[in-house]
């Protein structure tokens, strides 16, 4: 076996920054982008002449399968070998959570680097296998995979809150909510916010401002299409208000929701905030007018032009409500 000191180094350092609990500083370099992975894969290119003794390695430790299957992932990605590099990610992210059981709340970065990879490649992998006509179901799996680490979160017996890994928990589930909303299983949306709620976890507004913004919308959105207008509106709003002042595009998808609920209730957003956001002004400027001015008459007519951009954004059932 060709020995590939540059990654031996690699191995070195993961180790160090698990063994001192540094879940910042390991995350931030696991990651498939990072500056650092960038380094040793040209290290390792210029000791050896190309990447494959990365496959020639022998792990002797969970570590070691987590950081050669990383730089593996890494190297795939790079020549754009997205079904390999899924592959390889995923072996990486299995590794981790063999130790990530027994692992207090420090090592929740990685868990999120991970996770996130994870789900970029799977796409990534099925965007290629669909140019080729063959099956691709890797986010399906990357999915459960995802589960996992939310189980594991939330489950956590850990007492000391300090230690704990439930932390993660609406991070994680955050992370299942796109994936879940993206293959539209709207059921499993639901029987997570049901597991959530009968677990014991500390309150919500505990966490970061950012999972609790993520999580609300979410769960606005579940609610909005469940015709639950003043629970969606509730959270819709909350997630508006604590939205970073500049995420344009997450206030828009935000709006696109709670902009029928509103006008429901006799509001219309303010002329600002149309000029603010064109999208929502496009989908909604002329319907809110004629709301307004109760011109019925044009309110169908634009109900009929938009249907269908109504019907695919979700929204055509509480956009009809504003007529009543």
């Amino acid at each position: 076996m060709p020995e590939c000191h540059r990654l031996y180094q690699a191995q070195h350092k993961f180790k160090t920054l698990n063994n001192s609990n540094n879940g910042t500083a390991l995350g931030s370099i696991i990651q498939l982008n990072s500056a650092y992975t960038d380094r040793v894969l040209e290290d390792i290119m210029k000791e050896h002449g190309s990447w494959d003794v990365l496959h020639a390695q022998t792990a002797r430790g969970v570590w070691d399968e987590i950081t050669i299957a990383h730089f593996q992932a890494a190297s795939a990605y790079r020549t754009r070998s997205f079904v390999d590099a899924y592959t390889y990610q995923l072996a990486s992210y299995n590794a981790f959570l063999r130790v990530f059981r027994d692992l207090p709340q420090w090592s929740l970065p990685v868990l999120y680097s991970l996770s996130r990879d994870l789900c970029d490649v799977a796409q990534r992998a099925d965007n290629q296998l669909a140019n080729t006509d063959a099956e691709s179901s890797k986010l399906e799996e990357a999915t459960r995979a995802i589960n996992q680490g939310f189980s594991l979160c939330m489950t956590d017996r850990e007492p000391l809150p300090n230690k704990s890994r439930k932390w993660g928990t609406y991070h994680m589930a955050n992370t299942l909510f796109a994936l879940y909303v993206r293959h539209k299983a709207y059921n499993l949306c639901d029987s997570m916010i049901r597991a959530i709620k009968t677990s014991e976890l500390p309150p919500l507004d505990q966490f970061p401002m950012s999972h609790q913004v993520t999580f609300r919308y979410y769960r606005g959105v579940l609610a909005f299409r469940n015709e639950k207008y003043a629970s969606a509106k509730q959270d819709l709003l909350f997630a508006l208000e604590h939205c970073f002042r500049d995420s344009y595009d997450n206030k828009t998808r935000i709006l696109v929701c709670l902009t029928p609920i509103l006008l429901a209730e006799g509001t219309s957003p303010h002329s600002r905030l149309l000029r603010r956001y064109p999208p929502i002004k496009a989908m909604y400027g002329e319907l809110a007018k004629a709301a307004r001015a109760g011109d019925l008459r044009r309110f169908d007519e634009i109900m009929q032009e938009k249907e269908q951009q109504f019907v695919n954004a979700g929204t055509f059932i509480a956009v009809e409500r504003v007529r009543k």
